[in-house]
């Protein structure tokens, strides 16, 4: 499984997935994070790292101080 881009659909599903767990489950041992990589056919920490991601852009979180990750693509935002 190596580097590509993330499609649309993939990341609508990791998206849909970011807005159905807390913050503090975004881990690559989650079990839905873990299901969502096999139906996309990504590993388990690509998938984590997305939803930290998209935590970087959620305005929720920044007010709280959250930073998330800071590598946000434009496909993100």
């Amino acid at each position: 499984m190596g580097s590509r881009d993330w499609t649309r659909d993939e990341l609508i599903l990791a998206m849909h997935l970011y807005c159905n767990l807390q913050f503090g489950k975004f881990h690559s041992r989650n079990p839905e994070v873990i299901r969502l990589a096999e139906v996309i056919g990504r590993t388990p920490s690509s998938v984590a790292m997305k939803l930290s991601n998209l935590a970087s852009l959620d305005p929720a979180h920044q007010l709280r101080g959250v930073k998330g990750l800071s590598g946000a693509s434009k496909a993100d935002r």
